[in-house]
């Protein structure tokens, strides 16, 4: 039998937050989670880092509904101006810096997904799957379709400075 480790000091720590944060008032954070600065955290978000850490970069936004957790062996770790689309689920993983994740994607246990990728809306990215930077994943599971083009990573980095503006707002209501 595989035994575990269980570490529950996690859920003693309180967030810390980077400045200009928007956390909608229905949003979930808790934990030994680190958000960067201009992060924004939508509406019906739960990010619970209770057995681990959650780190989010600068710049990056986790739109409504989203659920992020983590595992006893595996944290998680956004980069910078990653896009997590409507309900999606990040569980245990690292995704690298300017990554769009679609609308009811799930990323799984030890998943990495490299700089640059998308991962379609409603893909799955199988346990210990690791994502080349660049890829364009679709499918259940998620199948590397071909390589994102430029204009595809121009249009993430787009959608992640039209998040710290829309956050803006937010905060000045």
């Amino acid at each position: 039998m595989r035994s575990y480790k269980e570490d529950f000091s996690h859920f003693y720590k309180k967030p810390i937050i980077g400045s200009g944060v928007f956390i909608a008032s229905s949003a979930d954070v808790m934990g030994n989670v680190v958000l960067g600065n201009d992060v924004s955290i939508w509406f019906q978000v739960v990010i619970r880092a209770d057995i681990n850490q959650i780190v989010i970069g600068d710049g990056s936004n986790i739109q409504d509904g989203v659920v992020i957790h983590v595992a006893d062996q595996y944290s998680v770790k956004l980069g910078k101006n990653v896009v997590v689309g409507h309900q999606a689920t990040i569980h245990a993983c690292q995704i690298g810096d300017g990554c769009l994740i679609g609308m009811k994607s799930t990323i799984m246990d030890g998943a990495e997904i490299g700089e640059g990728s998308i991962i379609g809306a409603g893909a799955i990215v199988s346990p210990n799957t690791k994502i080349p930077p660049r890829s364009l994943v679709l499918g259940v599971p998620g199948v590397i379709k071909r390589q994102v083009t430029e204009e595809e990573i121009q249009y993430t980095l787009h959608l992640a400075s039209k998040y710290v503006r829309l956050k803006n707002l937010y905060l000045e209501k």
